[in-house]
């Protein structure tokens, strides 16, 4: 599968607004009746991207290349502050 940011056609960092209108649009210009195979990739995109576990690892995970560790731990940081992180994934990260 392609992804999802792609297959909606968002920024990785949208938020759920924004999700859900790309969604509405996606599915308008891509009817089931009409493109069942495209309109299948549209919603496991969506359902992905909606669920918050899943973004979350996706935001914490998704790693540039070309940036060193120590830039990527302070994106990171960035990019937890403020967030509530549920308890299944603290628990996944440390291992327990």
């Amino acid at each position: 599968m392609l992804e999802p940011h792609l297959v909606l056609g968002v920024a990785p960092n949208a938020d759920e607004a924004t999700l859900r209108r790309r969604y509405l649009e996606r599915v308008r210009e891509n009817p089931p009746e009409q493109h069942p195979q495209r309109f299948a990739e549209i919603r496991a995109a969506y359902e992905q991207l909606r669920d918050p576990t899943e973004r979350l690892k996706r935001q914490l995970f998704a790693v540039e290349s070309s940036e060193s560790l120590d830039d990527v731990i302070a994106e990171l940081r960035l990019r937890v502050q403020g967030t509530r992180i549920p308890t299944t994934i603290l628990f996944s990260l440390t291992g327990n």
